[in-house]
């Protein structure tokens, strides 16, 4: 390569790249984007790469027009639904690029077929739009077939797809960094969303459609394994027979419900993940540049180091050190940080109750009134973007000095704090300890950082299911294992709470955290849902009333009361609240209920055991939580 070429090509990366970080993709440039963001540092994948991914763009592309062309001509609701499914498999296989490259693009085909807002913008409201809008129209009970409706959908979609000409005969080289952890994200997607319903809702057909994502994975595997050596080769087509015997294990299933997930999970999956991971560390490639919510590392999403905790913080100086969790613990014992020095963190958030209080709402400092909601755990609190049942929060240490000056809950100042414990000696010592860069070492931040840490250490994953999961196959008994199974499938709870986090952090990024509208009623018996308008308080949208955090499901059994205000005793309660269909199984008119209407029917049976699979989430050793990093 000539030196102006190589200055040429540079200029080029450089501005393919700020393109890429902007998320202001034109679809006429999608796939100069997608082959100028690359380095030549790490071996060059082949040319059929790029070969492949436009043939499967193309198809998708082709088999949309043809579902388009049936709405036109009137097909019949089965003839459409065939189609469909046979666009969507195709997608999948797509998908193992899109998911990871062009996460907007993925959006606009294949987000939940609800209304949502743009970009945080209260009154700028985006109508639903692509496969699972489509969905909605064509696998329902009714006879009728909305083809102009479904024409209108099917032509935005392929609106959205690149136009490959102007670039589609130069070839460039991939950074094998990016295309690896491209594959890895697909393996977490199939385990998180993939196999449990999260975008098949009506017409279930997640499993061939996990099945048609294992095939992309191997055809990638196949067409990158020449830049293997020969033993990495061979580890290489392992993996892909492993793919291959996964993707019929997910088409021999019976049906969406019977499918064995616990076993899938545990004895299919988590092993390709691992040998995908050692794979990539034999080959010595590298991971993305760039903090992660993950730990590209790890062998399994089900692995204590899977998530890195700093990532949910603020910039590296103030990431968490033995020395800060140390701190952070003391400090939250300490009733200095309250006005009259009566109330400490601890009081309200007890280990044994897995750091909450057992009561439906608490009182405030006084004692005088009670707090609107009911007090939630600290256990993974902090491995989410958002604080606070509303979501007004977007790290521990600005929620933890919202709540320290509030006047019901703490009433303190951390100005006053401060100046109070440098005049304790040893919080010094601790403080200069903690933070030996900082000036003053002792300061607001560095307190509320401190018990940030302290928080964001409490992440046992040592629970009974989690232990099952990383090994010890004697752990959980067949009632549980049916519970978990029911959980993944059936009652559609892994939809909201995502696995491995069993709360509302999105996978495969793990970097949004979503709320949920479920019409909670006011109290257990009432027929109107509770006052409290949850994250509309601080969206102003419509859309966010009665919006709350989908918080974590650890240790459940150790949290009641349940719900945002405590109205439930029991985790049979909660059950049966969600297995007629939120509030609108009550009664209850919400028109943005974002949880599905329709009741789970769910036996009796159905309902015991997957309570207990509830319950085999709590986490051993409560009272010293905090694990190695």
């Amino acid at each position: 390569m000539r030196v102006s070429d190589s200055k040429t090509m540079r200029k080029s990366l450089k501005q393919a790249i700020t393109l890429k970080r902007s998320f202001t993709f034109t679809f006429a440039a999608f796939l100069m984007i997608w082959m100028f963001c690359f380095s030549e540092q790490q071996p060059a994948i082949p040319h059929e790469l790029n070969h492949y991914f436009k043939q499967v763009l193309n198809q998708n592309t082709t088999e949309l027009e043809r579902l388009k062309t049936y709405c036109s001509e009137k097909k019949s609701k089965s003839a459409l639904q065939n189609q469909f499914k046979k666009c969507r498999l195709l997608y999948k296989k797509l998908s193992v690029f899109t998911d990871y490259y062009t996460p907007l693009f993925a959006q606009k085909m294949n987000s939940p077929a609800i209304e949502r807002i743009e970009s945080g913008v209260a009154d700028q409201l985006l109508p639903p739009e692509g496969f699972q809008l489509i969905e909605t129209l064509l696998f329902n009970n009714g006879s009728h077939v909305p083809h102009e409706e479904i024409q209108q959908a099917v032509s935005k979609m392929i609106s959205h797809f690149p136009h490959t000409d102007p670039v589609s005969e130069q070839l460039y080289s991939y950074e094998s960094a990016l295309i690896w952890e491209a594959l890895r994200t697909k393996l977490v997607d199939i385990a998180t969303l993939g196999i449990t319903g999260f975008d098949s809702p009506i017409a279930l057909h997640s499993l061939p459609e996990a099945s048609a994502s294992m095939t992309g994975i191997s055809d990638v595997l196949l067409i990158i394994q020449s830049c293997l050596h020969p033993n990495q080769q061979r580890l290489c087509r392992q993996l892909v027979l492993d793919l291959k015997q996964a993707s019929i294990h997910l088409n021999r299933s019976p049906s969406f419900n019977a499918f064995d997930r616990l076993h899938f999970l545990s004895e299919i999956l988590n092993p390709i993940y691992r040998k995908l991971i050692v794979l990539r560390q034999e080959a010595q490639i590298k991971t993305p540049e760039g903090r992660s919510a993950v730990n590209h590392e790890a062998p399994s999403i089900f692995d204590p180091t899977f998530f890195q905790i700093n990532f949910y913080g603020p910039p590296k100086e103030y990431w968490a050190t033995p020395q800060r969790i140390e701190l952070g613990q003391k400090i939250f014992e300490d009733p200095i940080l309250s006005g009259d020095s009566s109330r400490s963190c601890k009081s309200c958030h007890l280990p044994e109750k897995a750091f909450t209080d057992g009561i439906a709402k608490p009182y405030s400092l006084d004692q005088e009134l009670l707090i609107n909601r009911n007090t939630p755990t600290l256990l993974y609190a902090g491995l989410q973007t958002k604080q606070f049942m509303d979501s007004r929060s977007d790290i521990l240490e600005n929620q933890l000095t919202e709540v320290i000056h509030n006047a019901n809950e703490m009433n303190g100042n951390l100005k006053d704090i401060v100046q109070r414990m440098r005049r304790n000696p040893e919080y010094i010592r601790q403080f200069q300890q903690a933070y030996p860069d900082e000036p003053t070492p002792l300061n607001a931040f560095t307190l509320a950082n401190s018990l940030a840490n302290y928080i964001r250490s409490l992440k046992p994953f040592n629970s009974r299911f989690d232990l099952y999961m990383q090994g010890a196959r004697n752990t959980l008994n067949t009632a549980e294992k049916n519970g978990f199974n029911l959980f993944a499938g059936k009652a559609k709870c892994a939809t909201c709470h995502f696995l491995p986090l069993l709360n509302g952090v999105v996978p495969p990024f793990f970097q949004e955290t979503e709320s949920e509208v479920l019409g909670v009623p006011q109290y257990k018996d009432a027929i109107w849902v509770d006052p409290d308008e949850g994250k509309y308080h601080t969206t102003k949208s419509n859309l966010h009333k009665y919006a709350f955090k989908t918080p974590t499901l650890r240790n459940i059994a150790l949290t009641a009361p349940y719900m945002h205000n405590g109205i439930y005793t029991n985790l049979e309660d909660v059950i049966e609240f969600y297995n007629k269909g939120g509030a609108a199984g009550l009664g209850i008119k919400l028109p943005n209920q974002t949880l599905s209407p329709e009741p789970l029917q769910l036996t009796t049976e159905e309902q015991k055991n997957l309570i207990l699979f509830l319950r085999a989430l709590t986490d051993q050793d409560l009272n010293n939580p905090a694990i190695p990093f």
